[in-house]
C-alpha cells in the first residue's frame, strides 16, 4: 500500500473527531489567558449545555458567564491554580462548585494542558467534568470520619471523667474507711488480753491485710488518675511515672525536659500522659528493652513528647496487625487535637514514638453549606 494512503487513512476524519468530543461525559474546551489577564473560550463543545446550561457560542462571546457561576468560596482556588499552571506550565487541575438558580450547585473538575500561542499568550486544552456525586460521597466519608473522631474523643473524655470520679471515691471513701479500720484495730489490739497470743496474732494478720488493701486502693486510684498530674503538672507526672516504671520493670527510664513546668490545658496534659503510659506499657509487654529515653519539650507551636527504647522493635506488618490497639489508640488521641504522631521502628533496633500536640486546637469543618442543594 502506498505510504501516502497509509498516512491519510490513519488520521481521524473531522466528523469522527466531532462525534467523539460530543460523546464525552463533560465539556471539552480551550481556555485562553490573554496578556491583560482576561480569559477567553476559543472552543467549547456541545457538552457545555448539559454541564453549564449555556450554549457554546454564548460562552465564547461572554466568558464571564462561566466565571459568574464559580462559588465565591472557590473563586480564589480557581485563580490560584490558573496562575500556578501559567507560571510553571504544569497541568492545570481544579475542583470547585458552580452555583445555579435556587441555590443549587454542581461540583466540577477541570483538567487541562497548557501551551503557548503564537501571539505570546497561553492556551489550555482539556475537559471539565461533573463530579458532584463522587464529591458528595467523598465529603460524606469525611463527615463520617469526623463524627467518628468526635465520638471517639467523647468516649475518651467520658472515660477520663469516670476514672477521676472512681479515683476520688477510692481515695476519699475507701481510703477513709480503711484508715478508720486501722485506728479501731490499733485500739482493739492494745486492749487484748496478754495471755491470748493467738488472738494477738490474728489481730496482727488483720492489720497486715488492711495495710495491703490500703496499698492496693492507693495503686488503683493512681492508675485511674495520678494525683500528681493535677497537683504538680505534666513534667513532674512524667518524671514520677518514669521512676515508678523503672522500679516495676527494672528497665532504666531517663527523662529529658526543656522546662520544669509546661502549662497545658487539662485535656492536652492528660492526653500526653496517657500516651506516655501506653508507650511504657507497650515497652514492658513487647519490647524486651533495657533502656528507655523520654523527651518532653515545650516549643513555640506546641509540645513534643518522644519515647524511645532500645528493644527488639517491630516490622510494618506487626504494626498493622488487627489487634494492635495500643498504637492505634495513640494515633486516635493525637488526631483529635490536630497533632502529629510518628511511630518508627526497625526489628532489632528499638522503637520511637514521637508526638506533637499544638498549644491550641482548631477543629476542621467539612460540612457543605446547608442552604445549598446539589444539582446533578
Amino acid at each position: 500500500m502506498p505510504k501516502e494512503i497509509c498516512e491519510t487513512s490513519s488520521k481521524p476524519s473531522p466528523d469522527k473527531l466531532h462525534g467523539f468530543i460530543a460523546n464525552l461525559p463533560g465539556m471539552a474546551c480551550q481556555i485562553q489567558l490573554a496578556a491583560d489577564g482576561l480569559i477567553a473560550f476559543p472552543y467549547v463543545s456541545e457538552g457545555c449545555v448539559t454541564l453549564l446550561g449555556i450554549a457554546p457560542h454564548n460562552l465564547q462571546n461572554n466568558p464571564a458567564l462561566f466565571l459568574d457561576l464559580i462559588h465565591p468560596d472557590d473563586a480564589a482556588s480557581f485563580q490560584n491554580t490558573l496562575q500556578q499552571s501559567s507560571q510553571t506550565m504544569c497541568f492545570w487541575n481544579w475542583e470547585g462548585r458552580l452555583l445555579f438558580a435556587g441555590d443549587t450547585f454542581k461540583w466540577v473538575s477541570l483538567g487541562a494542558t497548557p501551551q503557548k500561542t503564537s501571539g505570546g499568550g497561553l492556551r489550555w486544552e482539556g475537559i471539565m467534568l461533573n463530579i458532584t456525586q463522587s464529591k458528595l460521597a467523598e465529603l460524606e466519608v469525611k463527615r463520617t470520619q469526623q463524627q467518628l473522631l468526635e465520638f471517639s474523643s467523647h468516649i475518651q473524655d467520658a472515660k477520663e471523667q469516670e476514672r477521676l470520679r472512681i479515683a476520688r471515691e477510692v481515695h476519699d471513701e475507701i481510703g477513709s474507711l480503711l484508715t478508720a479500720i486501722k485506728m479501731d484495730l490499733a485500739w482493739l489490739t492494745q486492749r487484748l488480753p496478754k495471755n491470748k497470743p493467738a488472738i494477738a496474732e490474728k489481730a496482727k494478720t488483720i492489720e497486715e491485710l488492711v495495710n495491703k488493701t490500703s496499698t492496693a486502693a492507693s495503686n488503683l486510684a493512681h492508675s485511674l488518675r495520678p494525683g500528681f498530674l493535677d497537683c504538680f503538672g505534666l513534667v513532674a507526672a512524667i518524671e514520677i511515672e518514669a521512676q515508678e516504671f523503672s522500679k516495676r520493670s527494672g528497665i532504666l527510664c531517663s527523662v529529658i525536659k526543656s522546662d520544669d513546668s509546661i502549662e497545658l490545658p487539662d485535656t492536652h496534659a492528660i492526653t500526653l500522659f496517657r500516651i506516655f503510659q501506653e508507650s511504657l506499657n507497650n515497652i514492658m509487654k513487647h519490647a524486651q528493652a533495657s533502656q528507655v529515653t523520654v523527651g518532653i519539650y515545650n516549643k513555640a507551636d506546641g509540645v513534643d513528647l518522644v519515647v524511645s527504647d532500645n528493644g527488639r522493635g517491630f516490622s510494618e506488618a506487626d504494626r498493622l496487625k488487627p489487634r494492635s490497639f495500643g498504637l492505634r489508640g495513640i494515633q486516635e488521641r493525637v488526631v483529635h487535637f490536630n497533632g502529629e504522631v510518628k511511630i518508627s521502628s526497625t526489628p532489632g533496633q528499638g522503637t520511637t514514638v514521637a508526638v506533637h500536640l499544638p498549644h491550641t486546637t482548631a477543629e476542621a469543618d467539612t460540612a457543605l453549606p446547608q442552604t445549598q442543594q446539589p444539582l446533578f
